[in-house]
């Protein structure tokens, strides 16, 4: 409950940051510039984070009373791992920039670098509390971590240098907190330590899992940040000026962006379920409670997210209107496109988790991995075919949807392979005709305002249950499952 807690503190003071930073900076070409940096860097930190912290649990776990052991040579690994990528970040920053056309990039993502440094060493001392239970001492840093981040980052852009000034207040807040987990928990003690093939043994599929997987979620925005800066600097009367309009681009797609990643931070605590309970049962050999549990959590978790999803696309510019400038706007039809996109992430993201829970790492690796490809290859394609105007954004979402379906339809087949089962036809059908009436009704209501805003979102919602519950795709037993992932959370 603790870890909980500050999970969903963490993911408030987020999504408060991505409000609020758009009516600091004023511009959008601002707010896309700093999008545009940080969600490459983001790559890295979640990479280096869950890896982290999976692979130092699990060795604190093995044995606690080496627990101070373990933590110090965890921290001499993140130093060689996390000081490596923020080395290599720090002196490949004007290549990136130059790939993206934008100098603009290279003092932001040198500055980041050592957010990236600092992350990793953290990651080690988070997960040696995990590992050792410590469940609410590790809620108290997140916490902590999660203040520290919001007010570095929101002071940092009032101070009135733009972009590089949010990103400076998040890399204090990042050596913040690393300096407070070091005096709090400590360093730990040296002595004989695990081999360094079995760290980087245990860390390298993960890497390339997280790699792929944060890849489909934020690549989008390098390669709309590169095709538009090409396509403007045919008609711009200075590369400035070019820059700048791929800058606004961005700032509106991230925009979409924030409202679209919410099914998928609401259905992530499904994959905590999944994977232990697969991975049990595949040990036991009790395939048929294998079935079960990958069926009825593919199923839920499609009504789940549909149920979201839908009100939010039929009301995209309403929900935009709800928290961003009118000129943000812009960036409603990718949000109607892109939550679905979303959708099939999510439903990739907890089949990959029963694949790797049925001790299929590298299958669920694989996935993600051409799904990535089908990603950065669509993006780039119908941006380029859409040109700069009305439909860049939606073309932008329609590429990064295409790509997430993909891993959807893998993981599918995979699923199907491994356990013989998958989401029930006919409920694909009613879960489809109930996010058709869902999103018609939240169209349907007027939401130029925020309060015809979240009537519509209201309205669609419970039009979808509603289609659900007729159907009878809803059933009394439904809720009962729900209740408990909710308690399980």
């Amino acid at each position: 409950m603790s870890i909980a807690g500050a999970k969903v503190f963490f993911i408030i003071t987020g999504y408060g940051v991505q409000l609020l930073l758009p009516r600091i900076f004023g511009e959008a070409k601002e707010f896309g510039l700093y999008s545009a940096a940080m969600s490459g860097v983001s790559i890295f930190n979640n990479v280096l984070i869950v890896a982290t912290i999976q692979s130092v649990s699990k060795f604190v776990s093995e044995d606690e009373s080496k627990a101070d052991m373990t933590l110090r040579q965890a921290l001499r690994v993140q130093t060689l791992v996390g000081g490596t990528l923020a080395a290599a970040l720090f002196i490949l920053a004007p290549a990136v920039s130059r790939v993206l056309l934008d100098e603009q990039l290279t003092p932001l993502l040198r500055i980041a670098s050592g957010m990236v440094f600092a992350y990793g060493l953290y990651a080690s001392i988070v997960g040696s509390l995990n590992g050792r239970h410590l469940f609410g001492q590790q809620a108290r840093l997140d916490a902590t971590f999660s203040v520290l981040r919001t007010t570095g980052i929101l002071t940092g852009a009032a101070i009135g240098i733009g972009a590089i000034g949010a990103v400076i207040g998040f890399a204090a807040a990042a050596a913040s907190i690393l300096s407070i987990a070091l005096i709090w928990v400590g360093w730990g003690r040296p002595g004989k330590g695990l081999p360094l093939r079995r760290w980087i043994g245990f860390m390298a599929p993960i890497w390339t899992y997280q790699v792929c997987l944060n890849g489909i979620l934020l690549i989008d925005i390098q390669v709309l940040k590169r095709t538009a800066t090409e396509m403007a600097l045919l008609g711009a009367t200075s590369a400035q000026a070019a820059v700048d309009i791929a800058n606004q681009y961005v700032g509106y797609y991230r925009a979409a962006q924030t409202f679209a990643f919410v099914p998928y931070q609401l259905i992530i605590s499904m994959t905590f379920i999944v994977f232990p309970m697969i991975s049990k049962a595949t040990s036991l050999g009790d395939r048929d409670a294998a079935r079960s549990t990958i069926q009825h959590a593919m199923r839920l978790s499609l009504l789940l997210l549909l149920s979201v999803a839908a009100p939010i696309s039929g009301a995209a510019e309403g929900v935009v209107r709800l928290a961003y400038p009118a000129d943000y706007v812009a960036g409603a039809p990718a949000l109607a496109i892109l939550i679905f996109g979303i959708v099939a992430f999510a439903l990739f993201a907890v089949a990959a988790t029963a694949i790797s829970g049925a001790g299929q790492p590298a299958l669920a690796a694989g996935i993600a991995g051409v799904s990535l490809i089908a990603v950065v290859v669509a993006n780039r394609l119908l941006i380029m075919r859409a040109g700069l105007g009305p439909e860049t954004l939606g073309a932008a979402a329609t590429g990064t949807a295409i790509g997430m379906a993909v891993a959807l339809v893998g993981s599918a087949l995979a699923v199907r392979f491994l356990f013989g089962v998958f989401i029930p036809v006919l409920t694909w059908i009613r879960a489809a005709l109930a996010a058709s009436v869902g999103y018609a009704v939240a169209a349907a209501v007027p939401h130029a305002s925020p309060v015809h805003a979240l009537a519509a979102l209201a309205l669609g919602f419970a039009g979808m249950l509603g289609v659900l519950v007729v159907t009878r795709e809803l059933s009394s037993s439904d809720w009962h499952a729900l209740r408990r992932i909710i308690r399980r959370d």
